[in-house]
């Protein structure tokens, strides 16, 4: 996977998990872009958390 910048995934983690209707589909959409390039909702934060601390080493077994 490519490296993404750090700002963009946050946004889609804050968007996914919003509960304000009128974001429903940039939600729908940031929901979407996490599941193609992550999988789910938590490997993106695992992304976020390793992104801002280079010394966490993220293993998925």
């Amino acid at each position: 996977m490519k490296s993404l910048p750090l700002s963009i995934v946050e946004t889609w983690v804050f968007l996914a998990q919003s509960q304000d209707h009128q974001l429903a589909s940039a939600k729908f959409r940031a929901y979407q872009l996490i599941k193609q390039q992550f999988g789910s909702i938590e490997l993106a934060r695992l992304y976020i958390e390793q992104q801002k601390d280079k010394q966490i080493e993220v293993v998925v077994i």
